[in-house]
């Protein structure tokens, strides 16, 4: 990683960390702690804020896929891209997939979120897309489960437009954020078998989604 790279991520870090513990009411359990080195962070995906967190935890350097949109944000585009997170092109995938793979191998950690998006309902995971799979599968890499809960009351949609093009944005400025690891999970498969990764992705997803529903029990027992 480059010295600009690795500056404008830990600084990033830091801001997130400070921002969250002052607007946040963070709960995390970790089942258990999330390892160092290279990884696969796979989660649930109810608010557009739910990168920053996950890397903030990530335990080492991280990178997001995340949809090309947002990297032609004045400013923050940028900072996306000499941070070294991943811009997902429609039809694409196959660009970003390599690019998420070379970075595991050198054992950088990579965030993907099940749905390949924002789900469309705040406490229901939605169908798996198989990307993450695919490269537990190639990478042989471990796969660490998230489940990320949040209070509906409290997400504010916010439309923008971005060269044109009208985006929405699910965004949790303050409150309560439940966030339940799982643990690691070592795949063994032919990536080229494509019911096996398909079987393996709702798989992956259902334990998601238990996680999320343990996240949301704990929402409803704080104040």
């Amino acid at each position: 990683m480059s010295i600009l790279k690795k500056f404008l991520y830990t600084s990033g870090g830091k801001i997130v960390k400070a921002y969250t513990k002052l607007m946040y009411r963070m709960s995390v359990n970790a089942f258990p702690s999330i390892p160092r080195g290279g990884k696969i962070l796979v989660a649930n995906h109810p608010t557009t804020t739910d990168p920053f967190i996950l890397t903030s935890i990530s335990n080492g350097q991280a990178a997001v896929l995340i949809h090309n949109t947002l990297f032609n944000v004045p400013v923050f585009g940028r900072y996306l891209h000499m941070s070294g997170h991943i811009p997902v092109v429609d039809g694409k995938g196959a660009e970003a997939f390599e690019k998420a793979l070379k970075l595991l191998k050198k054992d950088i950690t990579v965030i993907v979120f099940i749905e390949g998006g924002l789900s469309k309902f705040i406490h229901q995971v939605g169908k798996a897309k198989t990307g993450a799979v695919r490269l537990a599968l190639a990478s042989q890499k471990p796969i660490i489960p998230i489940g990320i809960s949040v209070k509906r009351k409290n997400v504010k949609t916010i439309r923008s437009t971005i060269k044109g093009i009208q985006e929405w944005g699910k965004w949790y400025f303050r409150g309560p954020y439940a966030i339940t690891i799982g643990k690691a999970l070592n795949l063994r498969g032919n990536i080229d078998n494509r019911n096996q990764v398909e079987n393996l992705s709702s798989w992956l997803r259902n334990k998601i989604s238990l996680l999320e529903k343990e996240s949301a029990k704990r929402l409803n027992l704080r104040k």
